[in-house]
C-alpha cells in the first residue's frame, strides 16, 4: 500500500513539473565571422513563454570538466557571450539552457560543439542586379570578415518549381554570379552562404552553419525612355512655377500617366530627376530628386533650365531623357518693373550672351558669380546686341532679379527698312508699309522710324513707333506724284532711308459710295437669279408639263389590201348614197366640195368615164394613203342631198367599202344598176 502511494506521489510531482516548466529548444551558439577576436551569440526558441520563467545558459568544458560560464538570460531568447568570458574556444564544449518556473527547473537538449568552428554569416544581400538580353548579373555583398564563401542559389518563375545551383567566391574578388533567364519573365531568387573554414578541427559537418535565406523578386528591365511633359503655371517676381509629369509606358498619352508594365514594376519603380536651374553651378550639376510618383512641382528662374529623368527598378534603369525649358521671351528693352535689389546674403549669378537676331540663344553662354554688369559691358563687342540675366539664390530659392538686352556702344542703323510698299491709294490718301530693320543692322536700340513725304513742292515728316510697320498718309492732292522715304533712328542718330514713289488717283466722279454699293448688290442678285434658273433647267429640279399623246393607228393603203375580202362593220350608222335611177348622176358642185373640205373631207374630181357596160363609176378605183383626220370624231358630215338610214335587208346586194379622209363609205350596187336601160 505504501509503495502504491509513493508511486502515485512521484507521478503527480512529475506531471506538475512538466506542466509548470517547459524547456526551450536546443541552443545555437556562433559568431558572425572567422575572426578570432569575434564575440559569440547564443539563441534558442521558446516553446511555452510565461512571465514567471527565467533562463540560464550553461557552457561546460568537456575536457576539463568545468563550467566555462553561467549566464542568466532572464526572459530573453538570445544572449551575447563575450570572448573574455569563455577563455579558450578551441575545445569541445557542451551547451544547454535551463528554464526555471518557481521551484521547478527543466533543461533543454545539449549541443556539443567547438565554438571556434561555429561561424554563421549574415544572409547575403544583392547589392546590384543588372538584367540585359536574358542575362542576369548579380553582385553580392561580402561577409563581415571580407572572405570568400560557399553559396547556394535557387530561382524560379512565379508559380513554378525551384532550380538550384552552388558556387564559391574568392577572398580578394567581388562576390559575383550570372544567371540565364527569359528576358520578359518575372523570377524569384533565394540565396544563402556558408563560411569556408580552414582549421582541421572544423571538418565535422555539424559545424557547417548556413546563413538564413534571402529572397528577392527579379523584374525585367525597363527598355523604354520616359516621356516628359511640362506646364508653365505662373510667371511673376522673377520665378515661374513648372509642373513636370512623365510616363514610361507605350500607352502614355498627353492626358494620362502610365507606370511601366507589371513585369517591369515588380519590386517597385523609382524616378531619378535632375534639375539644372542655377547657371553658375560647375559642370551643370543639378539637384537630384528621387521619387516614386510621376509628377513634380518646382520653381525655376527666367533663364533656360535643363531637366533630365530616368526610371530605375531592381535590375537596372531606363535610358535617360533630357529636355530644355527655354528662357522667357527676350525683351526689346529693359523691364522697368523688375527689381535689382541684391543684398549680401544672396548668392548672385550673372549670365550673358550675344543676341544677334534678337531671339535665338546661342550655344556659348557666359556665366560668372563674381562679375558685375559694368564689367561685362566693357568686355563685350561694340554695336552688337547682348542679353543678360542677374539671378539670385537665398536658402535654395532661385530668382531672376534682372533680365535685359544691352549694347556696350550704339550707332545709327546701317540700312533702312526693306520692302517699302504703297497700298490703298486714293485721291487723297495712301498706306505705306515696310519690314522692320533686322537686329543685326540696327546697331542700337531702335527708338522710332522717320517718314518723309515729298510732293507738290514741299516735304513733311512723321515719327512712327519702332514696333509699327505701316502708316496712313492723309491730306494728299488728287493726281499728284509723291516720294516717300523711311529711315530708322537710334539714340546715336538716323540711318539710311528707303525710298518709294507713287501717284494719287484723280478726284472720284460718279455715284457716291452708298449708291455704288446698292448697285453692286443688285447686279450680284441678278446674276445669282440667272445662274439658279439655268441650274434648275439643267438639273431638271422641277417636273415637266406633259404633252398630249395621240394614239395613232396604222393605216395601210388600199392597194396593199385585198378589199374584196375585207368586210367593214359599222356600229353607228351607214352612209348610203341615194341615186335616182331615172336621173343621171351629177358631179359635186364646188360649194359642196368646199363644204366637205370644211368638215375634213377631201373631194377628188374625176372625169366621167363610161365603161363598156354603162356609165357606173367604181369608187373602189380611187385610192388614198392618207391617215384620217384626228378630229374626225367630233365632226358632222353635211351633204346637200338627204341621207336615209336603212337596215341591211338586201343581203343579195353587193357591198363595197371605201375610205375617204377618215370616213367610211359603202357602195351598194342594186340590181337596177347592173341592168342599165339600153338606148
Amino acid at each position: 500500500m505504501r509503495m502504491r502511494v509513493a508511486v502515485l506521489v512521484l507521478v503527480v510531482s512529475v506531471s506538475l513539473t512538466e506542466a509548470g516548466c517547459v524547456s526551450t529548444s536546443r541552443p545555437h551558439c556562433y559568431k558572425n565571422s572567422t575572426r578570432p577576436e569575434e564575440d559569440f551569440i547564443c539563441e534558442w526558441d521558446e516553446r511555452n513563454p510565461e512571465k514567471s520563467q527565467t533562463r540560464t545558459l550553461h557552457i561546460w568544458d568537456s575536457e576539463k570538466k568545468q563550467f566555462l560560464t553561467h549566464m542568466n538570460c532572464g526572459k530573453r531568447a538570445q544572449t551575447n557571450i563575450l570572448l573574455e568570458q569563455l577563455g579558450i574556444t578551441n575545445r569541445k564544449t557542451d551547451i544547454w539552457v535551463q528554464t526555471q518556473v518557481g521551484n521547478l527547473t527543466c533543461n533543454s537538449s545539449k549541443i556539443s560543439v567547438i565554438l571556434e568552428c561555429m561561424v554563421k554569416y549574415s544572409k547575403p544581400q544583392i547589392r546590384r542586379m543588372k538584367r540585359l538580353a536574358g542575362i542576369l548579373n548579380l553582385t553580392l555583398d561580402k561577409p563581415k570578415d571580407n572572405k570568400g564563401a560557399k553559396y547556394e542559389i535557387r530561382w524560379r518563375e512565379s508559380g513554378s518549381e525551384w532550380q538550384n545551383a552552388t558556387f564559391e567566391t574568392k577572398d580578394s574578388t567581388e562576390d559575383f554570379y550570372t544567371l540565364h533567364l527569359h528576358y520578359t519573365k518575372i523570377y524569384q531568387i533565394q540565396l544563402r552562404r556558408q563560411a569556408k573554414l580552414q582549421s582541421s578541427l572544423c571538418e565535422n559537418s555539424l559545424h557547417a552553419l548556413w546563413s538564413d535565406w534571402s529572397l528577392v523578386d527579379v523584374p525585367s528591365e525597363i527598355r523604354r525612355t520616359p516621356v516628359i511633359r511640362w506646364v508653365e503655371n505662373n510667371l511673376k517676381n522673377g520665378t515661374r512655377d513648372i509642373t513636370l509629369s512623365w510616363d514610361v509606358s507605350m500607352k502614355g498619352t498627353e492626358h494620362t500617366r502610365n507606370a511601366p508594365p507589371d513585369n517591369e514594376s515588380v519590386g517597385g519603380v523609382k524616378y531619378n530627376l535632375t534639375l539644372s536651374v542655377w547657371p553658375c553651378t560647375k559642370k551643370q550639376k543639378g539637384m537630384d530628386h528621387l521619387t516614386v510618383t510621376q509628377t513634380y512641382n518646382t520653381s525655376i528662374t527666367y533663364s533656360e533650365a535643363w531637366i533630365s529623368i530616368f526610371a530605375t527598378n531592381n535590375v537596372g534603369s531606363s535610358p535617360r531623357k533630357q529636355i530644355i525649358i527655354p528662357a522667357v521671351k527676350h525683351l526689346n528693352y529693359c523691364d522697368s518693373h523688375m527689381s535689382s535689389n541684391v543684398n549680401n546674403a544672396m548668392k548672385t549669378c550673372l549670365e550673358w550672351y550675344k543676341l544677334e537676331d534678337g531671339e535665338t540663344r546661342p550655344r556659348t553662354v557666359n556665366k560668372s558669380p563674381k562679375k558685375s554688369f559694368q564689367d561685362i559691358k566693357n568686355e563685350v563687342e561694340n554695336f552688337v546686341r547682348h542679353y543678360y540675366f542677374l539671378h539670385t539664390m537665398k536658402k535654395n530659392h532661385y530668382k531672376t532679379a534682372v533680365m535685359c538686352p544691352f549694347y556696350s556702344k550704339q550707332r545709327a542703323p546701317i540700312n533702312g527698312p526693306a520692302n517699302v510698299n504703297i497700298s490703298d491709294v486714293t485721291h487723297e490718301s495712301a498706306v505705306v508699309s515696310w519690314f522692320s530693320i533686322p537686329v543685326v543692322e540696327q546697331r542700337g536700340f531702335l527708338q522710332h522710324y522717320v517718314i518723309w513725304i515729298s510732293g507738290q513742292g514741299n516735304t513733311k515728316f512723321h515719327k512712327v513707333s519702332a514696333h509699327k510697320t505701316s502708316f496712313l498718309i492723309k491730306g494728299l492732292h488728287p493726281g499728284a506724284s509723291y516720294t516717300i522715304s523711311i529711315a530708322g533712328s537710334t539714340e546715336a542718330g538716323t540711318g539710311p532711308n528707303s525710298t518709294v514713289n507713287f501717284e494719287t488717283h484723280s478726284k472720284e466722279m460718279g455715284l457716291p459710295w452708298q449708291d455704288r454699293t446698292i448697285l453692286i448688290i443688285c447686279v450680284v442678285a441678278l446674276l445669282c437669279t440667272i445662274i439658279c434658273s439655268v441650274a434648275v433647267r439643267r438639273l431638271k429640279l422641277l417636273p415637266e408639263v406633259p404633252s398630249p399623246v395621240l394614239d395613232t393607228t396604222e393605216f395601210r393603203c388600199p392597194e396593199e389590201q385585198d378589199l374584196s375580202q375585207m368586210m367593214e362593220e359599222v356600229h353607228e350608222f351607214v352612209l348610203l348614197l341615194r341615186q335616182d335611177l331615172s336621173e343621171p348622176r351629177e358631179d359635186v358642185t364646188p360649194e359642196q366640195g368646199t363644204l366637205l373640205q370644211d368638215f375634213g373631207l377631201v373631194v377628188f374630181e374625176e372625169e366621167d368615164e363610161e365603161d363598156e357596160e354603162g356609165g357606173v363609176t367604181d369608187l373602189s378605183s380611187m385610192t388614198s394613203c392618207c391617215y384620217p383626220n384626228p378630229s374626225y370624231r367630233g365632226q358632222t358630215l353635211q351633204l346637200p342631198e338627204p341621207f336615209y338610214m336603212t337596215d341591211s335587208t338586201s343581203k343579195d346586194n353587193d357591198i363595197e367599202s371605201t375610205y375617204r379622209n377618215g370616213l367610211s363609205f359603202e357602195t351598194r350596187v342594186l340590181e337596177c344598176d347592173k341592168t342599165a336601160p339600153e338606148t
